[in-house]
């Protein structure tokens, strides 16, 4: 199950997935540094990165991280999960948006800003407290995370956290030779996917459960998270 391929989704549109309905659950937002399994490490990246208005610790809804536990179960001995970010307050999603366009900006200089503009929409999210149509991260129902080992080394997956490529779409090892990083990128997926999670296709690090992305991409016909609050 672990190794087999990793299949080509449905490709974003943002238009139908903020169309779809929710009816909100209450559930609390939990603090993953109180995790006491040793399948799970936690770091907030961006507050390590001394990203403006970044949270020193990574906050997800509560079944989300039942979900984790569950996904965690499902790998191999050494290997574990490592959360880098989950809930996001909405100007930490607007710093994002203008770290990662100034990124894009730089790496394809070549392309029109109208081009450039549609490859950020791929990576970040428009930030949105709006309960309607709420950033993917803004319901505490999205998690960004990665494979380490035993002293929280990261496992190669292909290309950088948040790195706005082609190569960091999930599926995009796949039409290329077997490597430990492909393996590893099949190893996060399928893991997340058996515990009900799903994978935003252009990223290999983010995975959803309860919000409108979640419901998109396993065809759901409504959402359980709106806006959280901390």
């Amino acid at each position: 199950m672990i190794n087999k391929p990793i299949p080509v989704t449905k490709p974003l549109c943002w238009e139908a997935i903020l169309a779809l309905p929710i009816t909100p659950k209450s559930e609390p937002l939990v603090d993953t540094s109180c995790l006491l399994d040793q399948q799970i490490y936690t770091q907030s990246d961006y507050f390590k990165q001394g990203i403006a208005h970044a949270l020193p610790t990574c906050y997800v809804r509560e079944g989300l991280l039942a979900r984790l536990r569950r996904a965690a179960s499902f790998l191999p001995d050494g290997v574990h999960l490592l959360i880098l970010d989950g809930w996001r307050p909405v100007m930490l999603q607007q710093a994002l948006i203008d770290q990662v366009g100034l990124d894009i900006k730089a790496r394809f200089a070549h392309e029109s800003p109208a081009k450039q503009q549609e490859i950020l929409a791929q990576f970040v999210a428009k930030p949105s407290t709006d309960p309607l149509c709420p950033s993917p991260h803004l319901t505490g129902g999205s998690v960004d995370l990665t494979l380490c080992n035993s002293k929280g080394e990261w496992l190669d997956m292909g290309s950088g956290f948040d790195e706005p490529v082609e190569a960091s779409w999930t599926a995009a090892l796949e039409e290329q030779p077997e490597s430990i990083a492909q393996h590893n990128r099949r190893l996060l997926y399928w893991a997340m996917i058996e515990a009900g999670f799903s994978n935003l296709s252009t990223e290999w690090w983010h995975y959803d459960y309860g919000n409108q992305l979640w419901a998109y991409y396993t065809e759901q016909e409504q959402a359980l998270y709106s806006v959280a609050q901390p």
